[in-house]
């Protein structure tokens, strides 16, 4: 049986150019590599940008319990120009692998598929290993929920995931993510009655509305946070008002606003409260409104258990960081897994979506010998 270096696989990974939903025949390549050491792969097809299918990926090793699941994802950003070295070519320089994806998150598939391909060559296990990789995480976010529907039908059960995003800050493994915050995008668009400035009275002014419902929903506090996650935050993020006259009020204006909410709230009772306070406003405006929004995610958390202290006491065997749980940065994958208990342990992320994205040769040896120990734990 064959095993995987995580570093030229890294390389291999960072050479097709995943931009967006583009395939470019990674999802072969990696369904070859894992059927050679015995994993059952399935390519699960999901929409994606342009007329072309995104492909994901689902490979499973066994079929008996517990079931311990990797998550990742091949797609990778653009922000391909004035790079030092070719972003697509895996370059290895004074001990560092550069290239698109080599911290999000191409190394860090690498690193779990080299773990994991050492492990079942060495070790006899009762139980099973999949693997999930999605084509468009940074993108649609259809991917994952592709595959969680795929083994709904078929009635396949993970008992815990760990996601490959790239959680640690300055040494592998010194964050370990147990959860994120929710993001909900809303367009909210105020109707007043558009009318001659100079004559008082005669118009309802929506932009005044506005102004004073962003007023009110930024004085008013959400929440006080939770032990791993902080406070609710409300951002608006863009106004717009189609009015080319200065002396003309206008019938209508719209902005737009983020929240980034705790595991206080879903979306749902988010909304209501957020609903209650803008109509409070707007009547005593006399003006109307109308609120579109758009779940990016719900908020999610996984209570510390056995497996997570377990993975903390790895981290610090391998490193020496004692691992710091937290809820921090935007979204991920991982909030399509539902109920299944998990965390995010992956590369470090100090240049992530930049220019000249590069992991330390020495980072890639540590999480794959990390996820190692997982498995060996685990079973």
């Amino acid at each position: 049986m064959k095993t995987y270096n995580e570093l030229k696989l890294a390389q291999e990974l960072i050479r097709f150019p995943t931009i967006k939903t583009e395939d470019k025949g990674i999802m072969k390549f990696l369904s070859k590599k894992l059927s050679s050491i015995g994993f059952k792969c399935m390519v699960i097809k999901s929409k994606g940008i342009g007329p072309k299918s995104a492909l994901n990926l689902y490979a499973r090793f066994g079929k008996s319990k517990p079931h311990i699941n990797f998550l990742g994802h091949t797609d990778v950003v653009a922000n391909l120009n004035n790079w030092k070295t070719p972003p697509f070519k895996g370059v290895v320089r004074k001990g560092y692998l550069n290239g698109r994806g080599s911290q999000d998150m191409k190394g860090g598939i690498a690193c779990f598929i080299s773990a994991i391909s050492n492990f079942v060559k060495n070790k006899k296990f009762k139980g099973s290993i999949s693997i999930i990789i999605a084509a468009d995480e940074e993108t649609t976010g259809l991917g994952t929920p592709a595959v969680i529907k795929y083994l709904k039908k078929r009635r396949e059960k993970i008992d815990f995931s760990i996601i490959a995003e790239p959680s640690s800050n300055k040494s592998v493994g010194d964050e370990i993510r147990i959860g994120r915050r929710g993001s909900m995008n809303a367009t909210i668009t105020v109707y007043g009655k558009s009318g001659h400035s100079a004559f008082y009275g005669s118009y309802i002014n929506p932009c005044t509305a506005l102004a004073k419902i962003i007023e009110k929903l930024k004085s008013t506090s959400l929440d006080n946070g939770t032990k791993f996650m902080p406070s609710s935050n409300l951002e608006f993020t863009k106004i717009n008002v189609d009015n080319l006259s200065e002396n003309v009020v206008p019938q209508s204006i719209s902005a737009k606003f983020n929240v980034r909410f705790n595991s206080k709230y879903k979306s749902s009772s988010l909304k209501k409260k957020l609903n209650k306070i803008i109509n409070i406003v707007a009547k005593k405006e006399k003006c109307k409104t109308k609120i579109k929004y758009r779940v990016s995610g719900e908020a999610f958390y996984t209570e510390p258990n056995r497996e997570i202290y377990m993975v903390k006491k790895i981290v610090k065997k391998v490193t020496g960081n004692s691992s710091k749980l937290n809820c921090r940065g935007g979204t991920s994958d991982s909030r399509f897994l539902g109920s299944i208990p998990r965390l995010e342990l992956g590369l470090r992320n100090n240049t992530i979506h930049m220019v000249d994205e590069r992991t330390s040769i020495s980072d890639l040896k540590k999480l794959t010998k990390i996820y190692y120990n997982i498995l060996e734990n685990y079973f």
